[in-house]
């Protein structure tokens, strides 16, 4: 059975690494012989990470049209008829066609934060599997609110053929079956996949305090900045940067504990590259020993294995997050989309999370209300910890549910 991957834009995010990795591993339990193809945008990094042989990395021609000038547009539509104009975009369309499933991944790619053009390069592999018959599912996604008709209307039309929608947590379900129209039986509501993910890395993985020079008895707090989000939000980037030198302030000083910084996004522009304001940080502190930088070419396994260790988490990216979450770590999560507010509002009553576990971006950029609010779950940490060990078998159970939602849709009896 071959099946292609997509939405994809690279593993050098380790939050996309995550969902890849155990969408592949949870697909090969349960149905017979699968072949990967892996459609994304950095296909030479990535066939690095995904070793096994029976996964593939090919760059995701079906997006390019949308990036092209007219004339090349032009050119790659009608390579059908002629396909020496654009041979790379009829093999993509002919490894789609060949597939016997095709997979949405990303977790938050269906939206309108990242604009207009990026919803409809992700849609576009979904189109060519529609015309060539072949179902497609979307896998556990956050999705929307979409913030014009344009985007609603391109997302629903591809949307209502698809073989199956399942969501990661409860406020995108009732996005999408009330706001949206898409039928219940069509939509599922389950958890994100990396909820499922192995921690990786030295055994006992406490050897991660002694590779940063952290003592044993010494608390950790693990903080992953996004060097990308005051693109998104349109925020002050300085002020931003002065709130983090501010909560790790706090940390050393107050909560006595080590700092762990975990650069979950590593990509080749700097503006979404997270080791840039890591880096800008520690230079800060002037290199105090007790800041310490995971910079390292680290698995999404491995990030996980080291936040395992740690007493809390602070983290504007959500994988970094829920690397915490499902190893029952306190976490704050820094939002800005739906995906915060809904991943962390239903594993955690409305009063736990006003305590300090949500903090939205803008009030995380008001340095009083940012320690504050630290402050409160890191007082808190103990009772956090208590009831994730209570909440996450279900958590589990729901990341489960949407590949055995896949493989009966694929005729493999559950």
């Amino acid at each position: 059975m071959k099946i292609a991957l997509t939405g994809i834009t690279s593993l050098r995010n380790h939050g996309v690494e995550a969902l890849v990795v155990t969408l592949i591993h949870q697909l090969q339990q349960r149905l017979p012989d699968p072949t990967f193809l892996v459609l994304d945008r950095a296909p030479e990094y990535d066939a690095s990470r995904l070793t096994d042989p029976r996964i593939r990395c090919l760059y995701d021609e079906t997006s390019r049209p949308l990036y092209a000038s007219r004339i090349r547009s032009a050119l790659l539509q009608g390579s059908g008829w002629v396909k020496g104009l654009a041979p790379e975009f009829q093999q993509v369309r002919e490894e789609i066609r060949s597939c016997d499933l095709v997979c949405a991944t990303g977790g938050d790619l269906f939206a309108s934060e990242y604009g207009h053009r990026s919803l409809l390069s992700h849609l576009a592999p979904l189109r060519t599997a529609r015309e060539f018959d072949k179902p497609y599912f979307f896998v556990a996604q956050s999705i929307g609110p979409f913030k014009s008709d344009e985007d609603r209307e391109a997302f629903v039309e591809v949307a209502k053929d698809a073989a199956g929608i399942s969501v990661r947590e409860s406020r995108s379900f009732e996005y999408v079956t009330r706001e949206l129209g898409l039928p219940e039986g069509l939509v599922t509501l389950t958890a994100d996949p990396a909820f499922l993910l192995q921690p990786e890395g030295p055994q006992p993985l406490s050897r991660f305090r002694s590779h940063f020079n952290f003592s044993p008895d010494q608390p950790v707090v693990a903080v992953t900045p996004s060097q990308a989000i005051c693109n998104w939000m349109n925020s002050d980037y300085d002020r931003h940067f002065q709130v983090w030198c501010s909560v790790i302030d706090l940390i050393r000083q107050e909560f006595k504990a080590g700092v762990l910084i975990v650069p979950h996004v590593q990509e080749t522009t700097p503006r979404n590259d997270d080791r840039v304001l890591a880096t800008a940080i520690l230079r800060h502190f002037n290199f105090d020993p007790q800041i310490q930088i995971a910079g390292a070419d680290f698995s999404a396994g491995e990030f996980k294995g080291m936040i395992s260790q740690c007493d809390m988490v602070v983290s504007e990216r959500m994988h970094s997050c829920i690397a915490g979450l499902s190893s029952a770590v306190c976490t704050v999560a820094i939002g800005y989309s739906i995906k915060a507010k809904g991943i962390i509002g239903d594993l955690f009553p409305p009063e736990m999370v006003q305590n300090g576990l949500l903090l939205p971006v803008q009030d995380f950029l008001d340095e009083k209300v940012a320690c504050t609010k630290i402050r409160d779950a890191w007082d808190r940490r103990q009772a956090v910890h208590g009831h994730l060990l209570k909440v996450l078998p279900e958590t589990r159970r729901r990341a489960d549910l949407t590949f055995d939602l896949i493989a009966r849709k694929m005729g493999i009896p559950g």
